[in-house]
């Protein structure tokens, strides 16, 4: 477009620079600013090629506005704004004029746009700040123009020369004239000028010749200023035709000058005409002059005189103040070598000039009106003198004394900032001269700060904390004087600017600077302290803006890097570290309290402050951390972090970018400083790698606010560790986001009462923030800011509340450790990871709370607008780490909808919350954030999910209804998507409940509404249920409900029918309607794509049925594949190819099904994961409650955990797998343990897991060990009468102690001996528990010491490995407790003796056992004093003791070594097995989920045992014996022996066993041996003792078994009822003598069928032995 019409795209900018103007779009935001300076940089490059076509634009677009009519104030700002705009724009573009303009263009250009200039430059309102910027921008404009067009302007004002020369009126109009004043004069135009006056002065009135006197000197310095070498050349070639001009000038203005009014009025334009004028200058400095310059030399003569104050006028002296200081000032333009007149003359002026100007006891002024001019005249007076000697200083000690007035003060400091900035002569002295005054300098603007503060506040100043490292209270300045006028306050502010100014100019002036020797360190460094201090005050005075934004610029200048150093150069780092810290805890402390008004702009500065200071650290990296580590250092850090994270919520797009950017700063900082000590990063900043994200997201500029937002809380989210930073962000957030929370719920009622807050200080404070209302102000919901605010600081909450608000425990550095003991609350954590109830509600808790009441807010105005964002926000901006909080409240208050009956409360409230809920879980599960698997599982969502279609499903059916339960049904199938990440407890129950409660909305063809829309509504949630009920098939088992009285088996088969018939019947509705609709046309196809949609569904749900319940389904479904209708037979084949498709599995089919499923779960159980982690066992080991009684059957109660050892090491030992369960449960004992003499003290499941096993796998050894020693001691005569008692208060009168202690400790070493020297009968399985013991014992002494110094550490370490004396002791105090002593103490008990020994023998063998337990503790005796003399005894012994145990547990035996005398899985076992974890499946869901090893672990092994718990069904609630005497040696004598004891044969129960001929002897074989028949069907499991029919068979064989016989058994009809339990059948291998085994000539198994089969493989292990011998027949 441009290269085709260039006109019309630059017509196109500039019709869009005037919209954007603030007279046309109203008051500017940043992105209007932004845009109308895109559009002014674009007009101004522009003009470099279509000149004339955009100042005309502009011309035109000022002429508009200049001619606007407005009204009222804001209207007047905007006004004045867009000229100030357009008028910027024509000064820039009118610099750039091109030389090539056309003639007719510049003359156009003028004739346009002088007079619109002109208007400008004759404004005058006193006070008015933006008329003064206009004059002043106009004048630009006029300067800029005057470049180039010099004869245009000219022109106008030669005409106006020549009207005024003619115009006979007294009043004339010189506005004209004093265009002189603001155009670009060179030499040559000053001449012009002067020959044009020289022409026209005598024929102008009085008011245009003053006028053009005025304006002709305001022109000479504007050549001086603008083009100094010019002038200086002047002195060195003098132009005569320039001279002769001025000197006929200065005639005719002296002929002017008749009166003394008159002469005051010329004398300073007679003396800038002298100085243009070299020769006569120097004509006249002589004696004797030419009678042409004697009215020259009188001047100069009358100067002086009226400069010493012999004039007798005032205005005389006045003006000669005045011409000797343009005198002055014009001289030091001029190097004195090539003109000693004009230094002469200066010589002979200056000391009276500077005591009338400089003088404290009468200063100088010329009235009330002239303030303003006499302070100019004194600075250029003072500057002039400075330039001329800057070391004749005398009128500069006289402004700096604090007596002075405070004029003289405002004149010494623009005078010197004016030094700094104005440098255009080479010659010129520099500032450093002045540096000795820094001192006095200071305590001037402390003086003034004090004053400045007290006028604007009738309270103390805020002042920075002081610092932690100053030895000296930090000196003040700002002492309370009476309270300065109104006029003083202001001339006060204007020195306060001058001095802030002047600092920003130079600040060194302010600094002592390092040739300042003497001076100590402290004392340097608080000077620096307090004048940055009185700085960082000002930054936030809104009520001095102008100040307060150059107190931020000369922040800015003195942390540059290299006045940084000037601080205190002795120690420059540590106080770079002190007070730069101090400046950015007190800023970053106001922008969060919000205190300032232009906060963005105080970030950008802030931004620039952390740039510089990173260069300064850069500059000094290798000392950069020298003083980093005091307090105020770390607290800077944390306040600046707030600052910035709450910034990040502003609905300002440049706050928020800004604040972004200055994280970078932020990381670049922590580089610097860690690469000095090279430790990791994230030791200073823990989240810099997301902070750095932060810095390049940045960048966005052009993004809008809502991405920004998102954005924003994207990163938040990825924030990993709490910091006081963040922790501090949120509750400060939290506290503001209350506040406005309740500013607008009771708005308008808020805006009502709080009327007395101005509108114009509303607009401005709410426009801006609304966090700026103080709590007693209000909030205007019109203003969209507002609202956005709020919804961005709801957003931070969410986004950040995970992290910053939980402190995590910090435990030790440990090596893997399986799960164990209960879930251990978080302490001190502000987020409760399980449900709150009863628990002290957190501040994260009740935000949350705040959030779910406003989810259902019904606010008049914004009502709706709160529900869709909290909607939002929560299910897609919530940190994951929320998600288990949000949880518990959502079915905290969900569970409220109900009654005790549990009936449904509806009512208006209850199913918006409701309808809420599901939308904010739906967004939830659909957004996968990273971190949100780690969090969802962390709390189950089973019981909320239940309430809502519990509650949903009373709805009816109404639209609104049936859209609820539509988007209800579509949360289901998210949900089941998420299933991984999500914790089920009872995840098959929930999932058959929720099949069970979602079909019922199934409505197929039934309750149809006549109106289409409603149909279509149903249609839509016929298809989302089916769609979540598919979801929910998906491998879910059938669990029919418990304590229906219906066998398992055919309850499931009920149910399958049940939802077979419902889908069969939907496939129906569908083809039926399918049909009909294939008859008729338009809106009828839609509903036929639905229909496909939903018979595609039904079908899915069929299969996935049909899949997972094989077993219970396929009987009812088989028929369909012959049924006479043909789509029926086609859908059955379309299901039947699904499941044969999804691999289903038939051995669900099998006969064996029932074993397989029990062998499968003890797979799970004993299953291992990749780290060694047993994650069913150990869930179970945690859940399982340790000292609940149980009531198991009318026969005996057991202990849960006893019977959870017996099973766990049963099914491990079957699985050469102990060793593994030991380590798992003896490392967390370990772990848990306080000390080494608590371990294995208690009734833990770890310590009765290993006294099973010393029962179990030690009866043999403790037999053979102990049964010859207490046998010895029993009956050896001698020892029948010996008595052991060293008790001194039990001991009989006949008894000697000596003799008894020698008794027993003669005893004790025969049975010491005899332990320690049977290591190699030690059981191997004893030594794998030993060894699994000594191993976690070792290993978690190495573990715990890493968490204490690292030498410290290494040194314990080595200890540990190299003297394992802790460690092996653990083991031998553990055996001896658990296992051997307990023996000895007990022999009868523990089956070693026939008969309890003797109460002497006991009392002895309980004193020996005390003495072993000292020597396996490696403990003396110390309480017990009758024991103290065996001490020596046990300290002998602990090498010998120590010795042994290393032996029995240094190494553990190959596991295919063992010999696992219990490698069967009992009956028993495996239903106990089966019944823990169906009581327990809830508990263990939980602990998976909220473990800490989660992650390692997976949900998968929880999903599969649920599964085959499912196909299980509930456990027989029937009593299971105890296994335990399957270890001991019941030989077939000692059963025999102890069935005749008891007089079983007598009893009448043994009688009727063997009149059911279940085991008889009928005949001889073949081959003359006897035949023995058993008849299986007689037996009935649980009606008949087993023992007696053991006891009978071995009765019946026992005249037998001796020679070979033969045995029939018979099991026609045989089934479940008749089948030997596990353990029963075990017992019969066990109790059976060898003979009776070895003699069976041959067995007959008469009419096997398939469930023996079945029952044979089952049990395979135990029938290993027979299995393919000979000797078996099958009929």
């Amino acid at each position: 477009m441009a290269a085709h019409k260039p006109v019309e795209w630059v017509q196109a900018v500039i019709t869009r620079f005037d919209e954007q103007l603030p007279i046309k779009g109203g008051q500017q935001n940043t992105h209007s600013k932004v845009s109308t300076e895109h559009n002014k940089e674009c007009l101004i490059n522009i003009s470099k090629y279509k000149f004339s076509l955009v100042i005309s634009g502009l011309t035109t677009i000022l002429k508009n506005v200049n001619n606007m009519r407005i009204f009222g104030a804001e209207a007047e700002r905007n006004l004045y704004l867009s000229q100030l705009i357009i008028l910027d724009t024509l000064e820039k573009c009118l610099a750039g004029q091109p030389k090539d303009t056309m003639r007719l263009d510049e003359t156009m250009l003028v004739k346009q746009l002088l007079p619109e200039i002109c208007q400008f430059i004759h404004m005058s309102r006193e006070g008015n700040q933006l008329i003064a910027q206009l004059r002043n921008s106009a004048s630009g404009v006029l300067f800029s123009l005057s470049c180039n067009n010099f004869n245009a302007v000219f022109s106008r004002i030669s005409t106006r020369l020549q009207e005024l020369a003619v115009c006979s009126e007294d009043s004339t109009d010189v506005n004209d004239i004093e265009l002189i004043q603001h155009i670009n004069v060179d030499c040559a135009r000053l001449k012009r000028l002067l020959q044009e006056t020289v022409f026209k002065f005598k024929a102008l009135k009085k008011a245009a010749q003053l006028a053009v006197i005025n304006s002709l000197e305001k022109a000479f310095w504007n050549w001086v200023e603008n083009y100094p070498d010019e002038f200086t050349m002047l002195y060195q070639r003098p132009q005569p035709d320039l001279a002769d001009c001025s000197e006929k000038l200065f005639d005719l203005v002296d002929s002017f000058a008749e009166s003394a009014k008159r002469k005051a009025a010329v004398w300073p334009l007679q003396i800038i005409l002298l100085i243009l004028s070299p020769d006569v200058l120097q004509d006249i400095s002589k004696e004797v002059v030419d009678e042409s310059k004697i009215n020259k030399k009188l001047f100069l003569d009358n100067l002086k005189k009226a400069l010493a104050g012999h004039s007798g006028s005032r205005q005389l002296t006045e003006s000669a103040a005045i011409a000797c200081v343009k005198l002055c000032k014009a001289s030091t333009y001029i190097s004195w070598e090539d003109n000693s007149v004009i230094c002469f003359q200066v010589q002979s002026m200056v000391v009276d000039l500077k005591a009338l100007l400089f003088n404290p006891g009468k200063p100088f002024s010329r009235g009330a009106g002239s303030q303003s001019a006499d302070v100019d005249l004194m600075i250029d007076c003072f500057v002039s003198c400075f330039r001329i000697n800057p070391h004749n200083n005398s009128h500069f000690k006289v402004c700096l004394a604090p007596s002075s007035p405070p004029t003289f003060h405002y004149v010494l400091v623009n005078s010197l900032h004016r030094i700094i900035t104005n440098s255009a002569v080479d010659w010129w002295p520099k500032i450093d001269a002045v540096y000795c005054y820094s001192g006095e300098l200071r305590s001037m603007l402390a003086e003034t700060l004090s004053r400045v503060m007290q006028s604007c506040s009738t309270h103390a100043p805020l002042r920075m904390t002081p610092s932690l490292t100053f030895k000296e209270k930090m000196t003040t300045s700002l002492k309370f004087k009476e309270k300065p006028t109104d006029s003083e306050a202001r001339s006060y502010k204007f020195l306060l600017l001058a001095i802030v100014k002047l600092i920003h100019g130079d600040p060194k002036l302010m600094l002592h600077v390092s040739k300042n020797p003497g001076k100590p360190g402290n004392e340097i460094q608080n000077s620096t302290a307090e004048l940055i201090t009185g700085l960082v005050q000002l930054v936030p005075q809104t009520s001095m803006p102008e100040i307060a934004q150059e107190a931020m610029e000369a922040l800015l200048v003195l942390h540059q890097p290299e006045n940084i150093g000037l601080w205190n150069p002795d120690a420059p780092i540590q106080t770079f570290w002190d007070i730069s810290s101090q400046v950015l805890f007190f800023i970053c402390k106001k922008l969060i309290a919000h205190q300032v008004l232009n906060s963005t702009d105080i970030l950008k500065w802030l931004r620039e402050i952390l740039i510089c200071r990173n260069k300064f650290l850069l500059k000094n990296k290798e000392n950069a951390t020298l003083g980093s580590g005091i307090p105020i250092c770390r607290q800077a850090q944390t306040k600046l972090e707030v600052a910035l994270y709450m910034f990040l919520w502003s609905p300002d797009i440049e706050a928020v970018l800004v604040s972004m950017s200055c994280f970078r700063h932020l990381c670049e900082e922590a580089d610097i400083r860690c690469g000095v000590d090279d430790v990791p990063v994230q030791s200073i900043l823990p989240n810099y790698n997301t902070f750095m994200e932060f810095a390049s997201v940045s960048n966005m500029m052009s993004t809008g606010r809502a991405a920004l937002q998102k954005r924003v809380m994207a990163l938040l989210r990825r924030i990993e560790h709490p910091t006081a930073g963040n922790t501090e962000a949120w509750e400060d957030t939290h506290a503001k986001w209350e506040h406005a929370t309740k500013l607008i719920l009771n708005y308008p009622k808020t805006k009502i009462e709080d009327g007395q807050v101005t509108e114009s200080l509303h607009k401005t404070i709410v426009k801006r923030r609304m966090s700026h209302v103080s709590g007693s102000g209000s909030i205007d919901l019109s203003d969209t800011d507002s609202l956005q605010e709020w919804i961005n600081m709801t957003g931070f909450l969410c986004a950040i509340g995970g992290v910053c608000l939980q402190h995590r425990t910090n435990s030790g550095l440990v090596t893997y450790s399986p799960p164990m003991g209960p879930i251990v609350e978080r302490k001190g954590s502000m987020i409760s990871m399980v449900s709150t109830e009863g628990n002290t509600e957190t501040p994260v808790s009740k935000f949350l709370e705040r959030l779910l009441s406003l989810m259902v807010c019904n606010h008049e105005k914004v009502g709706l607008q709160i529900r869709t964002n909290i909607k939002d926000l929560v299910g897609l901006e919530l940190s994951p780490a929320l998600y288990p909080t949000l949880f518990n409240k959502l079915k905290n208050c969900i569970s409220r909808f109900f009654d005790l009956q549990g009936q449904v409360l509806l009512n208006d409230t209850n199913t918006p919350f409701v309808e809420q809920t599901i939308a904010i879980m739906k967004n939830l599960l659909d957004n996968h954030t990273d971190g949100s698997s780690e969090h969802l599982g962390q709390a189950s969502i089973e019981t909320m999910m239940l309430n809502l279609v519990r509650y949903v499903r009373v709805l009816g059916n109404t639209v609104h209804a049936i859209q609820i339960k539509t988007k209800l049904c579509q949360l289901v199938e998210v949900m089941m998507e998420r299933r991984d990440d999500l914790s089920f407890c009872q995840e098959m129950k929930f999932r058959n409940k929720m099949v069970e409660y979602l079909t019922d909305w199934v409505m197929g063809t039934s309750n149809q509404a006549a109106d289409d829309d409603v149909k279509c509504l149903t249609r839509d949630l016929d298809q989302a249920s089916m769609e979540a009920v598919v979801s929910l098939l998906a491998g879910l088992p059938l669990q029919p409900e418990e304590g229906d009285g219906v066998e398992l088996m055919e309850a499931k088969s009920q149910l399958f029918l049940k939802y077979f018939t419902l889908f069969m019947n939907l496939l129906n509705d569908c083809s039926e309607v399918e049909e009909e609709s294939a008859q008729t046309g338009g809106r009828k196809r839609g509903m036929s794509r639905r229909l496909a949609s939903l018979r595609h569904c039904t079908v899915l749900a069929m299969s996935n049925l049909l899949n997972a319940n094989v077993d219970s389904g396929l009987m009812h479904s088989i028929g369909l594949g012959y049924h006479k209708d043909l789509q029926t037979r086609a859908t059955f084949m379309e299901v039947l190819t699904k499941i044969l498709q999804q691999g289903t599995e038939f051995d669900t089919l099998a006969e064996t099904v029932l074993a397989d499923r029990f062998e499968r779960l003890v797979e799970l159980v004993t299953m291992m994961g990749d780290q060694g982690e047993l994650p069913i066992a150990m869930a179970l080991a945690n859940v399982v409650p340790c000292s609940q009684w149980t009531s198991i059957g009318p026969v005996t109660n057991l202990n849960q955990q006893d019977e959870l050892a017996r099973v766990l090491v049963t099914l491990f030992d079957s699985r050469h797998l102990l060793y593994q369960l030991l380590w798992n449960m003896f490392s967390k004992e370990v772990e848990l343990a306080d000390s080494m003499q608590t371990l294995f003290r208690g009734n833990s499941l770890a310590s009765k897991i290993m006294t099973f096993c010393f029962k179990v796998y030690g009866a043999t050894y403790l037999q053979k060990l102990l049964e010859p020693l207490l046998k010895t001691v029993l009956k050896d005569p001698e020892k029948q009468h010996l008595s052991f008692e060293v008790d001194p208060t039990r001991l009989e009168p006949t008894e000697s102690l000596d003799e008894n202690q020698r008794n027993l400790l003669q005893m004790t070493q025969i049975f010491f001996s005899a332990i320690i020297h049977s290591s190699s009968e030690f059981p191997p399985q004893l030594r794998s528990v030993c060894h699994c013991l000594y191993q976690a014992t070792c290993h978690s002494l190495l573990t715990k010491s890493t968490v204490k110094d690292t030498k410290e550490t290494m040194k314990k370490s080595v200890v540990s490995q190299r003297f394992p004396q802790n460690s092996i002791g653990a083991v031998g105090s553990a055996m001896f407790l658990r296992f051997i002593n307990p023996a000895i103490v007990s022999p009868y008990e523990a089956g070693i003796l026939d008969k309890k020994p003797p109460p002497r023998i006991e009392r002895g063998l309980k004193l020996m056992s005390k003495i072993l337990q000292s020597i396996a503790n490696h403990v003396l005796f110390t309480k017990e004093e009758h024991m103290r003399p065996f001490n020596d005894f046990v300290k002998n012994n602990f090498d010998a003791a120590r010795r042994f145990f290393l032996d029995i547990a240094s190494d553990c035996p190959a596991s295919d070594t063992v010999n696992h005398s219990l490698s069967f899985i009992s009956d028993g076992n495996v239903l106990a097995l089966h019944r823990l974890l169906w009581n327990n499946q809830e508990k263990i869901g939980q602990y998976l989920s909220s473990n800490r090893d989660h992650k390692a672990v997976g949900r998968r092994p929880f999903d599969k045992m649920a599964t085959l718990l499912a196909y299980l069904g509930p456990p027989e609630h029937k009593p299971v014996a105890d296994t335990h005497w399957s270890s001991l040696n019941l030989t077939s004598s000692k059963f025999e022996e102890f069935m005749t004891r008891h007089q079983v044969h007598e009893k009448e129960e043994f009688k009727a066993l063997k009149t059911l001929n279940i085991f008889y002897q009928a005949g001889t074989s073949k081959t003359g041996t006897p035949v023995f028949y058993y008849i299986a069907r007689r037996f009935k499991t649980g009606q008949i003792n087993g023992d007696l029919l053991i006891y009978h068979v071995l009765l019946t064989l026992k005249p037998y078994y001796a020679k070979p016989y033969e045995i029939v058994v018979d099991l026609t009809h045989a089934g479940p009822s008749n089948r030997f339990k596990t353990d029963f059948l075990s017992k019969w291998f066990v109790v059976f003598p060898g003979a009776a085994y070895e003699n069976v000539a041959a067995v007959y198994i008469y009419n096997c069928n398939s469930w023996v089969r079945e029952y044979t493989k089952y049990h395979e292990r135990l029938l290993t032995g027979l299995k393919g011998s000979k000797k078996t027949d099958l009929h």
